[in-house]
C-alpha cells in the first residue's frame, strides 16, 4: 500500500463569474462527497475554494505533498472540453487577472526559489468555459455538463494515489 500523502483538492474560480465559479463549486461537491466517505485516505485530503490565483496561491498549496486544482481555462476550444494539465503544461495566459500578479507556472518557480515547501506533485483540471465575463452563479450548458466527470476523475485520482 502508498503511504497516504497529504492532497489538497483547490477549486479556483470566482464565485460570481458564471463559467470562472466552476473551481469552487466543483470544489463544494467534492467537499460533499468526501465528507461522506469513511475511508482511510479520507483524512489526508484537504478541499478549499480559492477565489486568487498566481501568488497567493502558493500560501495555500505549501506544506502538502499532492496538490489538485479545478478551473476554468479559455483557449478557444469547444466549451466543457476537460484538460489534465501540470504547470508546465498550462498554455500561456495573456493575463493573470490582475497587472500585480503573476502566472501560476512563475509564481511556482518563485516559490521555488524562496524555498517554499510546495507539492511535487501538482495536477490541474481544466474545463473550457464559454463565459468568464457575466456577472452569475449558473454555469453554462457545456461547463455544467462536464463538471460531474471531472469530479468523479478528481476522487478516483485520489483513491488510486492512495492505494
Amino acid at each position: 500500500m502508498a503511504e497516504n500523502l497529504k492532497t489538497i483538492i483547490i477549486g479556483l474560480g470566482n464565485p460570481i463569474l458564471c463559467d470562472d465559479s466552476v473551481g469552487p463549486k466543483a470544489a463544494r461537491l467534492i467537499r460533499e462527497r468526501l465528507n461522506n466517505d469513511v475511508s482511510p485516505e479520507r483524512g489526508c485530503v484537504s478541499v478549499s475554494e480559492v477565489y486568487a490565483g498566481g501568488i497567493r496561491l502558493l500560501d495555500k498549496i505549501s506544506g502538502y505533498d499532492r496538490a489538485i486544482i479545478i478551473d476554468s481555462i479559455v483557449t478557444g476550444e469547444a466549451p466543457g472540453t476537460v484538460y489534465r494539465l501540470t504547470p508546465e503544461s498550462l498554455p500561456q495566459t495573456r493575463n493573470c487577472g490582475s497587472s500585480h500578479d503573476m502566472t501560476f507556472p512563475m509564481a511556482l518557480s518563485m516559490g521555488k526559489m524562496l524555498g517554499m515547501s510546495l507539492p511535487s506533485d501538482i495536477q490541474i483540471w481544466a474545463i473550457e468555459a464559454k463565459d468568464v465575463n457575466s456577472f452569475g452563479e449558473e454555469l453554462s450548458g457545456e461547463v455544467e455538463g462536464a463538471l460531474p466527470n471531472v469530479i468523479n476523475d478528481v476522487l478516483t485520482t485520489i483513491k488510486r494515489l492512495s492505494v
